[in-house]
């Protein structure tokens, strides 16, 4: 009797999951309702970072980043602008694009999440920490804080 009570229970486990998987890739249309709050949540935004970033020869490197934020994208892309401030030559821009990835876990903080940006190479950039109000840290080169009194973060500004 036991031995059946569980056969049943995993039969209707398995029924039910095979019809809710058919329905969703059979591509069934959801009612309108339903339909209108998925194109709601699709298309893409762009999240916007800010910040001062310590230089040796200039007066700082004011950054900008703009990370897209796609649900329907694999890869999604960025645009990191960077101004040396004050130097010998003046104000000097450089626009760096490419796409990023979000990875979860570094060597020295494994709960931590970092965002990479990435070259048309799939060369790293740079990388920078998030942390859990949404400033993101510049790390190292080896993907380590860095250990300094200075401020190495930019803050959003805007999604």
């Amino acid at each position: 009797m036991k031995n059946q009570f569980i056969f049943m229970l995993l039969l209707l486990t398995f029924a039910c999951d095979s019809a809710t998987e058919e329905k969703k890739y059979e591509g069934e249309v959801a009612p309108s309702t339903e339909k209108e709050i998925v194109l709601e949540n699709t298309g893409t935004t762009w999240m916007y970072y800010s910040g001062v970033l310590p230089c040796a020869d200039c007066s700082g490197i004011k950054t900008e980043l703009k990370l897209e934020n796609s649900p329907e994208k694999l890869e999604r892309t960025y645009e990191l602008t960077e101004t040396y401030l004050e130097t010998k030559d003046g104000d000097r821009k450089y626009v760096t694009s490419g796409i990023y990835e979000v990875i979860y876990g570094l060597e020295d903080q494994p709960g931590a999440m970092a965002i990479r940006l990435l070259d048309d190479t799939s060369t790293l950039v740079k990388s920078f920490l998030q942390d859990k109000t949404g400033k993101l840290t510049l790390l190292d080169q080896e993907e380590k804080t860095i250990s300094s009194k200075l401020n190495y973060s930019l803050e959003m500004v805007g999604p």
